[in-house]
């Protein structure tokens, strides 16, 4: 479950979401939308604990309030924020950036045990490759460097797949999103669901959002939830158009 309690949000004293409250159920996937602008990536962000942002109110994630939490910790309690803009990283490896985050993860939530060897840990990798049509040819290359749109998408699915996190956001994830890729990120979120993980999909793409398997929907406007609904709002959005909200 993630609870957000009276949140309100400002950048340099600008505010940008003011006394927001909602909550998210655990096993479910939740849609987030709203036009470019109506807070809703910001809400992402600072659910994750981005820096930039000045924020108020309580975050209760799995029944523990995260708010002064920093965003790697939060990340160590099971959260994924998928970034809109994946950055190309020349001279870090695609390898050595997994085994780090995942040597983190590791450490935090089995401090007792001894870290795996690179060996061990490169065919782990390796065995999740196959779902999500990726090679292992993969992780000897930069991170995300000449990676097409698609292939980044399937890389952030894979550090889900090997951090298995309880909370997955994925902040306009349609982005530079193929064919193939989408299907793989459908299957993904079926298989999420099993797992009884929380599924945020934030976007502003109707017919995106409209492929997939959602539960509830949030619609966002300037900072502020306007209105709340099941999977048939989706289709009142497409008629009438987010405008109308």
């Amino acid at each position: 479950m993630l609870t957000l309690q009276n949140i309100s949000l400002s950048i340099e004293g600008k505010e940008i979401i003011k006394d927001l409250s909602h909550e998210f159920e655990t096993g479910k996937t939740s849609l987030v939308i709203g036009h470019n602008g109506s807070g809703k990536t910001s809400l992402s962000l600072a659910i994750a604990g981005h820096p930039r942002y000045e924020t108020s109110g309580e975050i209760i994630f799995d029944g523990e309030n995260i708010s002064d939490r920093e965003p790697d910790e939060r990340a160590k309690l099971g959260l994924f924020l998928s970034f809109q803009n994946v950055p190309e990283i020349p001279g870090i490896g695609l390898f050595e950036y997994l085994r780090a985050i995942y040597d983190e993860y590791f450490r935090y939530n089995f401090p007792d045990k001894k870290p795996i060897s690179p060996f061990i840990f490169r065919r782990m990798v390796e065995k999740l490759l196959p779902p999500l049509h990726l090679t292992p040819d993969f992780l000897d290359r930069d991170l995300f460097v000449g990676f097409s749109g698609g292939e980044k998408r399937r890389i952030e699915l894979l550090q889900i797949a090997l951090l298995n996190p309880k909370l997955i956001i994925l902040d306009e994830v349609d982005s530079g999103l193929d064919i193939d890729a989408l299907e793989t990120l459908k299957n993904q979120i079926i298989e999420w669901k099993k797992e009884n993980k929380t599924i945020l999909i934030v976007s502003h793409n109707i017919n995106f959002v409209k492929k997939l398997d959602i539960d509830s929907v949030v619609v966002m406007k300037s900072g502020k939830i306007q209105k709340t609904g099941d999977a048939n709002l989706i289709n009142e959005i497409e008629e009438i158009g987010l405008q109308s909200f």
